[in-house]
């Protein structure tokens, strides 16, 4: 992980408080106290389990478990990592974020070899373009013009050849100096049998794919023969995600409303040049989620094209269910979805080519709002012309698409109208559609339970073996011992008052036993502030590589919050402090007097044994103050 100065993340955790950050997705529904709660992002449900605590500036889910602060939050919502989360949060809260060196040998020159592989894609992408232009380019000139895409969309997009032959670029960027080492990080090549790096992309008309910003970060490749398959993509790369991007998204003004959406990067191209310059592109063979948040931080309105044939209609129908799924936990998005399909069939670059744009515009128009679309679905995929409706299929499918509607009223309107078809109440189709949405509800949330579990064991595991353990034990903490450092937490600034707590009661690193614990509260010491304390999201951040007891350190450390009760007051608080602070320091005097106790008896040097005798006695002393002011307690 990067390294970012703490006062950095700091800074970032004081700036981006939580109710803020987790409100850009989730409205909340209710407030009790300082407690805010709302329908969780990370698993359905209907009943709000999700809450954020404005003191500890945390958030947490009573259902699915999941919980930390607000650079968390981010990384499990935008996909990133700890240092690009801080980077993400610093840039819209007005801190600069400058990361520091890297501590990790795997990753400390990550961004060096980004650096390097966005100049590859970027050399890569003028080779293709002369290609283009040159002998070898004719047949990918051929089939722009029989696309009739113009020089001047040609240009715009930057559309290249990749002439045929294994080591074409591969020559072209080694002469440029590139190591075969960043050449295999850009995803432009693969490996022969003999382990060769060779050319991706060969004999391919190339379309290259910027992110947001008009940076070059993969390529498409489409034949120009009979050859399968017809496209070949980069695969996801240190600086691509397909999932992550909308193709054409950098051309898309940024003052539109709405976004037009289509499966192919060529209907895309096509709908520019046509004038449509709102038309984006999905990357890979899914719509995602990620690019459903993407969209709606550039448009208040979707609407999607999708094939016509059963591979499409299939398409349409997995994002529809994702998409409101989404949506369902995403509380704090509003975009509107809708679907349209292009009349005859056809594709909408061939529909333009024939109509023209201002035909097309008005297809746009009639596009559905997506509930209207899934009630025809219903309808239209279970009807024959010759036997009629099929009321079993119409009926499984109306109460599955019902299910997926989180709009009570546009539910309802759906049970209504279908009653019409199956000849019964409203409110029993609706009722069926609860029932379906329940269901589902509790098979995701144990798969994601299952999950969950299964990626938490698997990292517990790999930092067990992969991270340096300082001391036998590293992890241990005992009971005492993690209730003494909650309640030093809670006490926050009262902890620094001499009037109530004395400097000598104050929690040190060595009140703890292992060196993962002696690691947090040293942290803890560093950072805390007279007057406030030191924050929970503060503290999760540096627990996050740690374990306790072979758990997750924040995950061990909140579930201990919760279980630990709380006093009625201050001075009661401050009292259970200073009785758990006490019992630990006895416990450790205690096995100090067990150690010493073996050495006096062992030891066959007098004068040894004298100084053990005399450290025998200091030892006891102690523990007698100990237990006099424990008994004032």
């Amino acid at each position: 992980m990067a390294k970012i100065p703490e006062s950095t993340i700091e800074e970032v955790l004081s700036r981006a408080d939580i109710e803020s950050v987790v409100g850009q997705y989730v409205t909340f529904t209710k407030r009790t106290g300082q407690n805010l709660f709302g329908l969780c992002p990370f698993h359905s449900e209907n009943t709000p389990s999700f809450s954020v605590s404005i003191p500890k500036q945390i958030y947490k889910c009573f259902g699915c478990q999941k919980y930390g602060n607000s650079i968390g939050f981010i990384m499990e919502m935008e996909k990133l990592s700890f240092p690009e989360a801080v980077k993400y949060l610093g840039d819209r809260y007005g801190v600069d974020v400058q990361w520091g060196d890297d501590d990790s040998e795997n990753t400390k020159n990550l961004k060096e070899r980004k650096k390097r592989v966005m100049n590859i894609l970027t050399d890569a992408a003028g080779y293709y373009y002369k290609a283009l232009n040159s002998d070898a380019g004719k047949a990918a000139r051929d089939y722009a013009a029989k696309r009739q895409l113009s020089n001047e969309t040609l240009t715009k997009f930057g559309i290249g050849y990749a002439p045929d032959g294994f080591d074409n670029l591969y020559s072209f960027l080694k002469s440029k100096g590139y190591n075969d080492e960043d050449l295999n990080d850009s995803g432009l090549f693969t490996r022969s049998k003999k382990g060769n790096l060779i050319d991706l992309f060969r004999g391919r008309f190339i379309v290259p794919i910027f992110d947001a910003f008009g940076k070059i970060i993969a390529f498409g490749g489409r034949n120009l023969g009979p050859e399968l398959p017809k496209y070949v993509n980069s695969p996801d790369s240190l600086v691509y995600k397909k999932q992550n991007h909308l193709y054409a998204l950098n051309f898309v003004p940024r003052n539109t409303k709405q976004l037009i959406i289509v499966e192919g990067y060529m209907d895309a191209i096509a709908m520019h040049q046509a004038g449509i310059n709102n038309a984006v592109a999905a990357l890979g063979t899914s719509f995602t989620d990620s690019q459903l948040r993407l969209a709606s931080k550039y448009a208040e309105e979707v609407v999607f094209f999708f094939d016509s044939d059963k591979a499409g209609k299939a398409a349409a129908i997995r994002a529809t269910n994702m998409m409101l799924a989404y949506l369902k936990r995403m509380t704090g998005i509003k975009i509107r979805i809708r679907i349209a399909s292009v009349p005859e069939g056809k594709d909408p670059d061939e529909y333009i080519k024939t109509y023209g744009a201002d035909s097309f515009k008005s297809v746009v128009k009639s596009a559905k709002d997506v509930n209207d679309y899934l009630f025809d679905r219903a309808y239209d995929d279970n009807y024959d012309k010759d036997s009629g409706l099929d009321l079993t299929k119409y009926q499984e499918d109306i109460i599955t698409y019902g299910s997926w509607i989180y709009d009570p009223i546009k539910r309802e309107k759906m049970a209504v109208l279908a009653a019409q078809y199956l000849g019964a109440r409203a409110e029993t189709i609706l009722f069926a559609m609860e029932h379906a949405e329940k269901a589902a509800m509790e098979a995701s949330r144990g798969n994601e339970q299952r999950e969950s579990e299964r990626k938490e064991k698997t990292e517990v595991e790999q930092r067990r073996t992969s991270a340096p353990v300082k001391v036998p034990n590293a992890d241990r903490v005992t009971r005492d011992e993690i209730e003494l450092f909650v309640r030093a937490v809670r006490l926050g600034g009262v902890l620094a008052d001499e009037t109530k707590i004395e400097r000598n009661d104050v929690i040190r690193k060595n009140d703890f036993s292992g060196s993962n614990m002696k690691e947090i509260v040293g942290f803890f010491l560093e950072h805390f502030n007279e007057k406030t304390g030191v924050s929970d999201a503060l503290l999760i951040t540096k627990m996050s590589d740690l374990l306790l007891n072979g758990l997750k350190a924040e995950t061990f450390y909140i579930k201990a919050s919760e279980q630990i009760s709380r006093e009625s007051n201050i001075n009661a608080e401050v009292d259970m402090y200073k009785r758990t602070l006490y019992n630990v320091r006895l416990k450790k005097s205690q096995d100090e007097l067990k150690l010493v106790d073996s050495l006096i008896q062992t030891t066959e040097d007098k004068d040894k044994r004298e100084e053990y005798i005399e450290l025998n006695n200091k030892i006891e002393l102690y523990r007698q103050k100990l237990i006099e002011k424990r008994n004032k307690l």
